[in-house]
């Protein structure tokens, strides 16, 4: 996936409109502290298995502040930016965690899945944000599939990425593909229900 960054602007973030900063200042066991935090808002992500390709399937997409990252670390390379991650989406439409993933799944994916297990709720950044994710999983084939994905047109530049099963201990360790913890996390939590023996 090509992509060309230009004009870079870096600046204050004030209020945001996905994330407000904030600084939390209280006292604990007697002693006073402060941290700083961000709210963030909660989203829900699925870890997608394709039973007749044999394969995981996850979305590409350019992350700016991954971006941003690699530059300043020197960790430049033709995917600068791009991050491997599971389909995701936040809870901003007040809809309930499953509609959301539903919707998502088609959006982003193209399949609409029939069994979504719900997995857990896990949190975002310890460290700076309390922001929850509810993780689900759900078996796709064929059958399932009603549009290309690709996220909303436009605004979104998403790759479907498939991942065979047999490779997947290989890529979860490949520090040149970027990775969150949701999608380890999701992929360990497959392995120990549907594979014991790994």
């Amino acid at each position: 996936m090509d992509t060309i960054i230009s004009d870079i602007c870096v600046k204050p973030l004030g209020e945001g409109k996905y994330l407000k900063p904030f600084r939390l200042e209280f006292n604990q066991d007697g002693i006073k502290r402060d941290w700083e935090c961000v709210k963030a808002m909660s989203s829900v992500s699925a870890l997608l298995y394709h039973k007749q390709k044999d394969a995981f399937l996850f979305v590409k997409q350019f992350r700016p502040a991954v971006w941003y990252t690699q530059q300043q670390e020197g960790l430049i390379s033709k995917e600068s930016g791009f991050t491997y991650e599971l389909c995701a989406g936040l809870l901003d439409k007040g809809i309930s965690e499953f509609e959301t993933i539903k919707e998502e799944c088609i959006e982003e994916c193209g399949y609409k899945p029939k069994n979504l297990t719900r997995i857990t709720m896990t949190y975002g950044s310890l460290g700076f944000g309390g922001n929850t994710q509810i993780m689900f999983y759900a078996p796709i084939d064929e059958s399932m599939r009603v549009g290309e994905g690709g996220g909303i047109k436009g605004q979104e530049k998403i790759e479907l990425v498939f991942i065979s099963r047999k490779k997947m201990r290989d890529f979860v360790f490949d520090e040149s593909k970027p990775k969150g913890f949701g999608l380890l996390f999701a992929y360990f939590w497959w392995m120990d229900k549907f594979h014991k023996d790994f």
